[in-house]
């Protein structure tokens, strides 16, 4: 019996006691003692005092429930019918979301409000969400967009915040469980976590273990060999809220994965045939954070609220690559790379709110400041006569280690901001802001790379917004904004495997600005909700990889040489849409994604954007049962073919010769609180066992398979 299958053996026996202990903590309460612990801070304008709906920036927040973690192998699952949202996966054990049709370093990722953008993040579709577990999850939200005045660097197509479970809002000692299974990969997950809640402190601790197979996919694929990774981690939280105006909150995180394959490098879609490597994992693939963050509130109208936060982020990553020879045979050398990542970050944030002819203007305004310190090193191994040999750049001063990034290298980022929001009359919502964004990038390349790299790089950065009541249920929302991309380190220091050969730095690189022009409308009634938003986005000074040479070579150890470029002029448009409408029992849902993006080279050329997304959308019609305790759901998937291909998107392994096809997903999926901390939930995914992959993804989606899932007690 596996670890998993015991964890969850005993997971499965303590329901009914779990539930027993949770009564009797419900009875001995009084109802007015219950403790609550929102978090409402709003991603989009950092904001407490002013609500989504008075924003003109499209965002989304949906609270993550029971069925949706059950369904999910990795935490990107859990963004996959998110209005405008496109996921795309190069292994089954990573993960990115594309949004307006940018991707890797250009979306910024947070974690309870703490980027885990570092300056190692690629140009491309990375596997940092997968780094996040996905039990330990309470709710997403959603910027599309620029938000680079909120948040600077990285913000040009938008913010995903990952916010973790918080203790649940009871008081006394409670326990928690859930376990997952799925035939898609013969895998599974299991999670346990304890409480205590008292008037003044609140305490979570959890840990998680996961194992999952080779993913099969459908037709007749079987089994993508080899997909298969392992997983386990921990969480711990403490709120210390001696009064309602202050609060102190400590938190742990930590996701080790190990062994993950990345797929596309062992197979090429294109030919099809063998990939380029005979074997290349993550070992280890591990994500670390731990915050302190102090909150005060106040009604003097200088400082509504001010919210300071210290953190250390660490990124661990160690690649294992062995080659084919030209013989088709594994070679006899395996390299292997190790960059660990620390970032200790600092910021401030608050709110201020003054009296403007009889309307309340809301200031929010803060600075922050990251820095990251790599510490890498890498070496090969002959397997012949068991040496190893380090891997190092030549510097001026003598050779250094380098893993895919020289030992030592740095980039600092800071950034101060302020917005300003008024409601001009009762109907009309008026928004603006600026910030200053400011990176520092220091490393030795090596002397065959451009030597000593120092880039300093910064922007004014600024946005403005309105939101008009156009009739009681329909609002209109206008916003023009800038964004803001610093080169980075992947960009100015990295030498590592991309799909089509290897890339190369380029230390002369300069930041990328953006201006994006939007329009949308919202419908709220009470039983139906949606929106409509309109873009194209500008961008200057587009950064994309392109064919290059080194020391006047195409081919670098065997492989083709690529290099990130300020290539010229990006340009997108696009239309994001979702509708939800309630009858009775009945519950119907719907979106709808268009991206459409090219750009344009300094010598005139223009090409498509390299992983544009499909004409893609999905559909669910959801019946509520008796007391709304339980549902069963019809879900649609769908995506058109994509052949607008970009030069770049020509030589990747992950995208086949012609174009990602289009495809339809049909999926069934109930779940029911048996009684009030226990929940069962369930599908059959792909009902048709279609084989399909979502565009520039290196690997089949799940074939034809059935999922499982128990929580209990403070699962949502």
């Amino acid at each position: 019996m596996s670890s998993i299958q015991r964890l969850s053996l005993a997971i499965l026996i303590v329901p009914l006691g779990v539930h027993s202990l949770a009564a009797q903590a419900r009875d001995s309460v009084p109802p007015d003692s219950v403790v609550r612990m929102p978090e409402i801070v709003v991603t989009a304008t950092r904001s407490e005092l002013v609500p989504d709906l008075e924003s003109a920036t499209a965002t989304r927040t949906d609270t993550v429930s029971a069925a949706a973690r059950a369904a999910g192998r990795v935490s990107v699952d859990l963004l996959r019918d998110a209005p405008g949202v496109h996921v795309q996966q190069t292994s089954a054990g990573q993960g990115a979301v594309v949004l307006r049709g940018l991707v890797g370093n250009q979306v910024l990722y947070l974690v309870d409000g703490i980027p885990m953008n570092n300056g190692t993040y690629r140009d491309g579709p990375g596997q940092y969400l997968a780094t996040i577990d996905p039990d330990a999850i309470d709710r997403i939200e959603i910027v599309r967009g620029p938000a680079s005045v909120a948040y600077g660097s990285d913000a040009q197509g938008g913010v995903v915040n990952v916010l973790t479970r918080p203790h649940p809002s009871v008081l006394g000692f409670g326990l928690g469980a859930s376990v997952e299974g799925s035939t898609a990969n013969q895998g599974g997950r299991a999670r346990l976590s304890a409480g205590y809640g008292s008037t003044s402190l609140q305490a979570r601790l959890g840990v998680s273990l996961q194992e999952a197979g080779d993913l099969r996919a459908g037709g007749d694929v079987n089994a993508q060999v080899p997909t298969g990774f392992g997983a386990w981690g921990g969480d711990a939280r403490v709120d210390y809220v001696p009064n309602a105006a202050h609060r102190l909150t400590l938190g742990l995180q930590h996701w080790r994965m190990s062994d993950v394959p990345r797929y596309d490098r062992y197979w090429d879609f294109r030919a099809p045939a063998l990939g380029p490597d005979y074997d290349y994992r993550f070992e280890p693939q591990t994500r670390q954070l731990g915050y302190a963050r102090y909150t005060r509130h106040s009604e003097a109208p200088a400082l509504r609220r001010l919210a300071a936060t210290a953190s250390l982020a660490i990124q661990r990553e160690g690649v294992t690559r062995q080659r084919w020879t030209a013989d088709t045979l594994p070679d006899t050398r395996i390299d292997y790379t190790r960059d660990d990542v620390y970032t200790p970050g600092l910021s401030v944030e608050g709110e201020s709110q003054f009296p403007v002819a009889d309307r309340p203007l809301t200031l929010t305004w803060g600075a922050e400041g990251y820095h990251d310190v790599v510490n890498s090193h890498g070496e090969r191994l002959n397997l012949v006569d068991g040496s190893t040999t380090p891997t190092e750049r030549a510097t001026a001063t003598g050779p250094i280690p380098a893993g895919r990034y020289p030992d030592g290298a740095t980039m600092s980022r800071v950034g101060v901001f302020l917005e300003a929001h008024v409601p001009v009359t009762p109907w009309l919502h008026v928004s603006a802001g600026g910030r200053w964004s400011g990176s520092r990038t220091v490393a030795e390349v090596g002397t065959d790379l451009g030597g000593r790299v120092e880039n300093e790089a910064g922007a004014l950065t600024g946005q403005a917004g309105a939101v008009a009541r156009l009739a009681r249920p329909v609002d209109l929302a206008l916003r023009i904004a800038q964004g803001f991309r610093a080169p980075n380190l992947y960009d100015l220091t990295n030498v590592g495997a991309v799909p089509g050969g290897v890339v190369v730095p380029n230390p002369d690189l300069t930041p990328e600005k953006s201006l994006t022009y939007e329009a949308g409308l919202r419908l709220h009634a009470p039983s139906s909700s949606g929106g409509l938003v309109v873009y194209r986005t500008l961008i200057d000074g587009f950064i994309d990889r392109v064919p290059a040479t080194f020391n006047g070579d195409t081919l670098l150890d065997g492989e083709r040489v690529f290099q990130g470029t300020n290539i010229g002029e990006a340009h997108l448009w696009g239309i994001e849409a979702e509708a939800v409408q309630r009858v009775a029992t009945l519950e119907l849902r719907g979106t709808l994604l268009y991206t459409y993006g090219e750009q344009t080279f300094a010598d005139g050329t223009i090409e498509p954007m390299s992983k544009i997304p499909p004409l893609s959308g999905t559909a669910e019609v959801r019946w509520w049962g008796s007391g709304r305790r339980w549902w069963i759901a019809y879900r649609l998937g769908w995506a058109t073919l994509q052949d607008r291909l970009s030069t770049r998107d020509l030589t990747d392994t992950r995208i086949e010769q012609g174009g990602t096809p289009g495809y339809a997903v049909h999926s069934l999926v109930a779940s029911a609180s048996v009684f009030e901390p226990f929940t069962v939930s369930a599908g059959v995914e792909n009902l048709t066992d279609a084989l399909y992959r979502t565009h520039a993804s290196g690997v089949d989606a799940a074939g034809r398979h059935v999922w499982v899932g128990v929580s209990v007690y403070g699962a949502p």
